[in-house]
């Protein structure tokens, strides 16, 4: 099915889905429920599931992050939502020294199920400290998986997958593309359900596609990305 929407509505639709399928799965975020997030990527989703499920945190990025990681020990899937990547500076120990590290440290019993969503990106006048990209940061790092979008198909699809696979994964996201500013015409299927490679490391961005989705190699400890238009 072929269908016109911005990529907001596209990340909305693939954490509702999840959400549905798998109760585990919650929201943690500044102003993500009844406002909708700050750029309404969440916006209707309180509605449907509840307080317990799509969570108001404080202003305190270290704090909540912490909490969620806590969380997808315990066997929750989190996703959550920084304001602006930018903030993500304020909690660089708990995803560094954290959430990448205890699969690890204790080997195959814990998995973190984390998802950290974070726009980022120039050109809408937010000032210095709210328009950066700092996705090249965490490529480096061991246990995190970062994934930067073009398309409302390949932000569904990849957010998707972020959210089945058992690993912490680091996602980024244009917030120049979460506004009614850019809409394409898509046909994505959902992306296979997988394991992630401990330790792999890679990120994807580039020309539009139809739909992006990982394939991975049993003999290769990197994803291989294919193109379906």
């Amino acid at each position: 099915m072929t269908r016109e929407l911005f990529t907001s509505w596209a990340l909305r639709e693939a954490m509702a889905q999840e959400m549905r399928r798998d109760d585990r799965v919650i929201l943690m975020g500044e102003d993500i429920a009844e406002y909708g997030g700050a750029f309404k990527v969440t916006e209707g989703l309180l509605g449907e599931f509840g307080s317990q499920r799509v969570i108001n945190t404080p202003i305190s990025e270290n704090g909540f992050v912490g909490v969620a990681v806590g969380a997808a020990l315990t066997g929750l899937r989190p996703i959550v939502e920084i304001m602006f990547m930018d903030f993500v500076t304020l909690a660089m120990d708990q995803i560094v020294n954290h959430a990448a590290k205890f699969h690890y440290i204790y080997g195959d019993g814990v998995t973190v199920p984390m998802v950290l969503r974070l726009p980022a990106g120039g050109g809408r006048g937010y000032g210095a400290t709210h328009s950066q990209t700092l996705d090249s940061w965490f490529i480096s790092v061991p246990g995190l998986k970062v994934v930067a979008p073009w398309s409302p198909a390949d932000a569904k699809g990849l957010l998707t997958a972020a959210i089945l696979f058992d690993f912490g994964w680091f996602r980024d996201q244009m917030s120049g593309m979460t506004t009614p500013s850019s809409s394409s015409s898509t046909s994505c299927s959902t992306p296979p359900r997988g394991r992630c490679p401990r330790g792999s490391m890679w990120s994807i961005s580039g020309r539009p596609t139809a739909c992006a989705k990982a394939t991975i190699s049993a003999s290769s400890r990197t994803p291989r990305w294919s193109t379906k238009r």
